[in-house]
């Protein structure tokens, strides 16, 4: 096995990880896929993929607004929808 299959596995695991940290709303997630997003990197700085770089840095970026997004709301991600009263009516939204 080459570094380069290490490191594939690695960032394989790491976002695996990653992902099952924040489908259980544990906001320590996004850091696990900057982590992999990290060793993806190195992978693709090793064997000469330059423009899978950019997506990567991308996705390091995405994580960290969304590590920083998360940190404004203490309570976790906020819902989709927000039960509230209509302007015209007294009842509620469903």
């Amino acid at each position: 096995m080459t570094f380069a299959d290490e490191l594939q596995i690695a960032g394989w695991l790491l976002t695996v990880v990653g992902q099952i940290q924040v489908a259980l709303k544990q906001r320590q997630g996004f850091i696990t896929w900057i982590v992999a997003n990290a060793v993806l990197i190195a992978l693709c700085a090793l064997v000469g993929l330059w423009w899978s770089i950019g997506m990567y840095a991308t996705n390091v970026a995405v994580c960290a607004w969304s590590f920083v997004r998360w940190s404004a709301d203490a309570a976790g991600p906020r819902r989709l929808f927000a039960k509230r009263t209509a302007r015209w009516s007294a009842s509620p939204w469903s």
